[in-house]
């Protein structure tokens, strides 16, 4: 056989098996061209092309959908090589083109694809096009039970969601393959939740009527066993009290078996941080208690978990123009007596603060959902409004309410000295009374929820003669996403206070309440905002009102930029005068994400600007602003 015969039938077989991928329309005369004429197609050099998504008749967002999809449109910046290697993708693309009309109803859809091959160094073109074919709806949708469930017996205080009937599928409603699935999916779980642990779907069987362009789907599930829960057999903890884990079950033994119960568990102990690995699932049937014949099961709760280090030592670091360089070191045992206390130490060392601090935390205290806190500090303030050495403690409670309120009472003391002018002494305690509610998502980085929190503090002590009166203080902060993806997120943040019931000369300064700063009004300089003493020192006020504003925009993965604006005012008067005088910041911050949270720098200007204030502000540190 001749060169030239071998050559040629090459071309004929390439064009044959080309032909469903390109309409025939590139190589339709391949059989009659010579070799010079077939040899672009395997050379393998990078290939330009541009490409065209149509649809036939309604497109009811299948376009939009498709170029999701599509890799001709996601790879575009990355070309294929050779002109084989874009039919190659022509072809995929086209076969996910009839996945998709099937997954959103139209069984009967078809595509095509058509390549135009590049001349005179032009781009290669791409047209895909999809033939939706009328949309099929939901026909007969029938769900059967093989055996029928068993009944479950009564519980005190606990009413058992109904075994499901039918599938959350409307007559009518377009045959979506993700939505028949999902509503088939949702019965055992649902069974899950409702005392059948072992729920699973037996068979099922989908049927396209062509005439009535319906689909049909025929679902039968095998319930198994009834049950209730049982005790927590846990395995892995060996240096950690079982008594406490046991503590902190979620479910009472009796209770119809329910997964959420069994998850929120799991959620609990990943919370501790003292397990890298945690496992909760329900025993195998065989291995639960028979309650009476033909009952439910005492089905036992299987806690499989891998210990992690309890130790951690690590530390951080800050900047800010007005306070200068900042470090912090921590160690930490998060199970110092063997049920989950946890002992936090910190020695911070800045230019305006530097000390030790402790904290103890021992959580399942009298009861699950409880914690005492206790902690003391040793810390030495250096500020503009005020030099303290101070020594304080504090101990108290804290409940969870719900799963997003929590509430707390502490009793606070501190006694010190104090440096304005002149160097004076004073002491305080304080009952304080703390209300929480936090839906944040993560609280280092969130991009959704809402944290709200509320203080109020009879406090009394001395200080140029006694004092007594009443601290309260709110802060609600919200983040909401608007768009798909979480890369925009637009996020608020108010705060406001008041002392109440004493004068100011006799409120020590460390009570007082300021503005300005990395955590408050950026673009001022630390406590600046506010009345000022005759040295035009900071000498702080007895209320305050705080806003602030960001649009954290994410431009890659790990990037982001942040414009700002904040504002507040301090106030002699002992209620906020909200809005009135406000000093406004703006400015833009920089945003690196890591594993443990953003790194931050901004970058801001007083737009109120004072005679000796500075024309900007630098901060970095780690986390958001708020």
């Amino acid at each position: 056989m001749t060169t030239s015969l071998r050559h040629l039938l090459l071309a004929m077989g390439t064009a044959i098996l080309l032909c469903p991928v390109s309409g025939c329309g590139l190589f339709r005369h391949a059989a009659e061209q010579q070799q010079e004429d077939v040899s672009p197609l395997f050379e393998r050099d990078p290939v330009p092309y541009s490409v065209d998504i149509r649809v036939e008749g309604d497109d009811s967002g299948i376009r939009s959908a498709m170029e999701r999809h599509s890799q001709l449109v996601q790879l575009r910046d990355t070309l294929p090589d050779g002109l084989i290697g874009l039919m190659r993708r022509a072809r995929i693309d086209r076969e996910n083109a009839v996945k998709l009309l099937h997954s959103l109803g139209y069984y009967d859809g078809t595509a095509k694809t058509d390549v135009t091959e590049p001349k005179d160094g032009a781009e290669a073109h791409v047209t895909l096009t999809l033939i939706p074919g009328p949309r099929y709806s939901i026909g007969r949708a029938e769900l059967s039970y093989q055996p029928e469930p068993a009944p479950l017996p009564p519980f005190p205080g606990i009413e058992t969601a109904p075994v499901p009937k039918d599938l959350s599928l409307k007559d009518g409603e377009p045959a979506e393959a993700d939505k028949v699935l999902a509503a088939v999916d949702e019965i055992p779980q649902a069974l899950h939740r409702s005392g059948y642990p072992e729920a699973d779907v037996a068979s099922t069987r989908y049927t396209l009527n062509k005439r009535k362009k319906t689909l049909n789907a025929d679902v039968t599930v095998n319930p198994g066993p009834a049950a209730v829960m049982g005790d927590a057999t846990i395995r892995g903890a060996d240096n950690v009290d079982h008594a406490y884990l046991q503590k902190l079950v979620t479910w009472q033994k009796g209770e119809p078996w329910d997964d959420r119960r069994v998850q929120a568990y799991r959620r609990e102990l990943q919370g501790l941080g003292l397990f890298r690995l945690v496992n909760v699932k329900a025993a195998p049937a065989s291995l639960g208690k028979a309650q009476e014949e033909g009952g439910a099961l005492t089905l036992p709760v299987l806690v499989d978990v891998r210990e992690s280090s309890f130790r951690t030592v690590s530390a951080g670091a800050r900047y800010a123009t007005d306070t200068g360089m900042g470090v912090q070191g921590e160690w930490q045992h998060r199970n110092l007596f063997g049920a989950g206390e946890k002992l936090t130490i910190k020695t911070p060392f800045a230019q305006d603060k530097r000390g030790v601090q402790a904290d103890f935390e021992k959580p399942a205290f009298g009861d699950r959902d409880q914690k005492l806190l206790a902690g003391a500090s040793y810390l030495r303030e250096d500020t503009d409004a005020y030099d303290t050495t101070a020594l304080n403690a504090y101990a108290g409670i804290e409940r969870k309410l719900s799963p997003d309120w929590w509430g707390s009472v502490r009793v606070f003391g501190e006694e010190g000295t104090v440096t304005r002018v002149v160097k004076d002494e004073y002491r305080y305690a304080s009952l304080i009374f703390a209300l929480r509610r936090d839906t944040r998502n993560d609280i280092m980085n969130p991009v959704r929820g809402t944290f709200l929190q509320w203080e109020a503090a009879p406090t009394t002590g001395y200080y140029n003669g006694n004092f007594s009166g009443l601290s309260a203080k709110m802060t609600a902060s919200g983040y909401y996403s608007p768009f798909e993806g979480d890369r925009l997120v637009l996020a608020a943040r108010t705060s406001l206070g008041s002392f109440m019931g004493a004068d100011i000369a006799n409120i020590p300064p460390s009570l007082r309440f300021y503005c300005g700063g990395g955590g408050s009004v950026r673009g001022y300089s630390y406590q600046a905002i506010g009345p000022k003493d005759q040295y035009g020192e900071p000498r702080g006020g007895t209320s305050f009102h705080e806003i602030n504003l960001e649009a954290r925009f994410r431009v890659t993965e790990s990037v982001g930029i942040v414009p700002f604006l904040d504002g507040g005012m301090v106030y002699e008067e002992e209620f906020p005068q909200l809005f009135r005088d406000f000093q406004w910041g703006a400015g833009i911050g920089l945003r690196y994400y890591t594993p443990i949270g953003p790194v931050r720098f901004d970058v801001a200007v007083p737009l109120d600007k004072k005679h000796d204030d500075r024309d900007y502000q630098i901060y970095i540190s780690i986390g958001q602003s708020f």
